[in-house]
């Protein structure tokens, strides 16, 4: 019987601009609380999205280390976005549409062919991007987003949305992102278990020059396979996991 099976793509690994934006965004944040600013070499160690639950342990440190949950304190997560609003207005961010990845449309109508169901997931919330991909004709090869409202700014409630939501016996979700936490939520979710049902996870790193991490961060987050391009997707798939 075959296994339906999605293809969970994270914002960053399809709009190109994310991880350079940050970059300029975290480095204007952080003299405002007298800290230094991080190299981009450094900022790939840690860089996660939305961005103000790296900067928090970061900026508060003390108090993070009191209290490991202080990246989701709401005042203090409302305070770090309010400067990355004036800093991004500032730069004229999220003016003009965003650019995509090269090749990006290409593995959407591959994978899409191959009988993948793709999904976009972030722990963002939709706004502008998302609206500049369905103008640009993306929207249509994802057969749903989850955004915030749906995984709460952590990445497993994403994956157990889409397994609620759709309850098929066996249900397989690949996870193909350039984020070290996304591989960690993989693996956290998979094997999951609820009646008769069962969800297998499988996160495959795609490590680019646009990946919110470098390769050895993406590798010690111990994904089932690592790649470097679109190309390479859909053969590591049929040594992992065959379709059908």
């Amino acid at each position: 019987m075959a296994v339906e099976t999605f293809l969970v793509r994270t914002m960053s690994d399809t709009v190109e601009t994310d991880i350079q934006r940050v970059h300029v965004i975290a480095n204007e944040i952080l003299p405002r609380y007298n800290l230094p600013t991080l190299k981009f070499e450094q900022l790939r160690k840690i860089a996660d999205g939305p961005f103000d639950l790296f900067l928090i342990p970061l900026i508060f440190a003390k108090e993070h280390e009191r209290d490991r949950t202080l990246a989701f304190n709401e005042t203090k997560r409302a305070e770090i976005r309010r400067h990355a609003l004036e800093i991004a207005r500032k730069h004229g961010y999220d003016v003009n549409p965003p650019e995509f990845i090269a090749g990006i449309e290409k593995s959407l109508q591959e994978t899409k062919a191959a009988g993948l169901k793709n999904i976009l997931m972030t722990t963002g919330g939709r706004r502008y991007k998302h609206e500049a991909m369905e103008k640009a004709g993306m929207g249509g090869y994802f057969e749903e987003i989850v955004d915030r409202d749906e995984t709460y700014y952590a990445k497993e409630q994403g994956l157990y949305f889409l397994y609620r939501k759709h309850k098929p016996k066996h249900m397989r979700i690949v996870v193909l992102t350039g984020t070290a936490t996304y591989i960690k939520a993989a693996n956290n979710a998979h094997g999951c278990k609820v009646g008769d049902t069962y969800l297998e996870v499988i996160p495959i790193a795609l490590s680019t020059e646009y990946s919110y991490n470098d390769e050895e961060t993406l590798k010690a987050a111990q994904p089932k396979a690592l790649i470097q391009s679109y190309d390479e997707l859909l053969p590591k798939l049929k040594e992992l996991a065959p379709l059908g």
